[in-house]
């Protein structure tokens, strides 16, 4: 099979993934959003604050080198694999021990036994880790998909059962636990047919992966807390209800780009390392990936922005109207964040994990003052505000110091593969609100139904009119010219 059809075979399985993963986790989510409290979703937000960031930790680093390195060793492999596992031991270590800080940081008693039970997660993932590296290394995306569903399927049942069983917050700890165990198990039945690790660790093994490993893994500590400081500081200054609105309209606006994104940036790394002396063939595919994944998320942060106030009531429930203004300003994060992450797979296929670790510092630098001056200002709606700003100021420094230092000057095509999805999805924005007004007089979920539905309808024929190809070009997602 040659590179583009591995590829198009990767796109599509992860695709039918995502369509999978995002509907189960939509209607977990509502249903969840009845049965719990915004206290309960702003408790498990300061968990994976935590768990989040140890997770960082967890491999250190050297999951994405063996993809990025094309000549690695079984020996070499059956050491990464105990030193995964050895580091999964630790950040559990580390997690448990500094419970008592983390509790005190958000002056919340609850979080000490969450806490303890959910870092069991990091003596478990590191079982069958490396099995799904290794298998997204061979673009065999067909069986990592039918895995993810089987997990996203487990969460579901474990969770709703667990939360109409009346267990709150502990429902969403032990469905994670059990999906997690779940998918371990599935990859290392899958991953064992091609490789199995030996009792064999040596130091010298190690050479070449940790170095690289140490970069990415100060990228992903940092990236991870620039991305949750939003979480760190609403929890810490204004409580758990607070998070749980701020965690629910979070959730809805980042949703879309770590369902879509992944479906090409999982495919884009491995195969962007095989081409990875070839610049100007991937600029190419790079610029291709921003066009299809504006294509498909614009429209979706557009139009969730102007039904929200219909949507999250007949969806969630009135409890959670405080959601409503924090999506609507959120989605400007979640419009810039879809564009801005595509970015990652290049700093690792050219091998600049420095250029990443610096570019996230700098983030982090910036973005703890920005919040919190937010947050004392305005509480969350602050912190959204705050947050949306500076995103619009990263995206700009984003061409410019990243995506021109690893592509070259491309401004002008840069904004080219984008241009086409924003202006159709304004309109569709705009017809979708007209629509809203007027059928206020309307049930709820009648007016909710016709705007969805108008909306599709306006972006699809726009799509059809102004860019014909790209239905063509779905069916394969990515064009790799095998000619150049």
């Amino acid at each position: 099979m040659t590179l583009k059809q591995q590829a198009v075979s990767g796109v599509k399985w992860s695709g039918i993934s995502m369509g999978a993963v995002t509907a189960l986790g939509f209607v977990t989510l509502a249903v969840l959003a009845r049965l719990l409290s915004p206290a309960d979703f702003g408790l498990m937000g300061m968990i994976m604050v935590v768990i989040g960031f140890a997770q960082a930790f967890a491999d250190m680093g050297i999951s994405n080198a063996i993809i990025y390195r094309q000549d690695a060793t079984k020996d070499q492999l059956s050491s990464l694999y105990w030193l995964n596992i050895l580091a999964g031991v630790i950040v559990f270590c580390v997690v448990c021990a500094s419970t008592p800080l983390v509790v005190g940081f958000y002056h919340e008693p609850r979080l000490s036994k969450l806490l303890y039970l959910t870092a069991l997660v990091f003596l478990i993932t590191p079982l069958g880790q490396q099995f799904q590296i290794l298998l997204q290394k061979e673009l065999q995306f067909n069986r990592l998909a039918k895995i993810e569903i089987a997990t996203v399927v487990v969460n579901s049942t474990v969770t709703i059962g667990s939360a109409f069983a009346g267990l709150g917050v502990y429902s969403l700890i032990l469905g994670q636990l059990i999906a997690t165990a779940t998918k371990v198990a599935l990859l290392c039945s899958a991953g064992s047919r091609q490789w199995r690790p030996s009792l064999h660790f040596a130091k010298r093994d190690l050479k070449g992966y940790v170095s690289f490993g140490l970069y990415q893994m100060g990228e992903r500590a940092i990236n991870y807390l620039n991305s949750n400081l939003d979480y760190l500081l609403i929890g810490s200054m204004l409580g758990a209800s607070a998070l749980g609105y701020y965690t629910l309209a979070y959730n809805l606006i980042i949703r879309p780009s770590t369902m879509i994104n992944p479906v090409i940036t999982k495919v884009a790394f491995p195969v962007f390392s095989r081409i990875q002396n070839e610049t100007e063939r991937i600029k190419r595919v790079y610029l291709k990936i921003l066009q299809l994944l504006s294509i498909f998320n614009f429209p979706m942060m557009i139009g969730l922005a102007v039904v929200a106030p219909v949507a999250v009531p007949v969806i969630f429930g009135e409890q959670w109207l405080p959601s409503i203004i924090l999506i609507q300003i959120l989605t400007i994060v979640g419009l810039l964040r879809s564009i801005g992450n595509p970015v990652g797979s290049l700093l690792l296929a050219k091998g600049r994990a420095d250029l990443g670790f610096k570019w996230n510092l700098g983030l982090t630098v910036t973005q703890i003052p920005g919040l919190y001056i937010g947050a004392e200002l305005g509480g969350a709606v602050g912190v959204a505000i705050a947050f949306s700003i500076l995103m619009v100021l990263y995206s700009i420094f984003n061409y410019l110091i990243l995506i021109r230092t690893l592509l070259g000057s491309c401004l002008r095509e840069y904004i080219r593969s984008m241009w086409l999805a924003l202006w159709m999805s304004a309109v569709m924005g705009m017809v979708v609100f007209v629509v809203g007004i007027l059928l206020q007089s309307a049930a709820e979920p009648i007016s909710l139904i016709t705007q969805i539905l108008c909306g599709g309808l306006i972006y699809l024929g726009l799509l059809f009119f102004n860019k014909k190809q790209f239905f063509g070009e779905l069916k394969y997602m990515m064009m790799f010219n095998e000619n150049p």
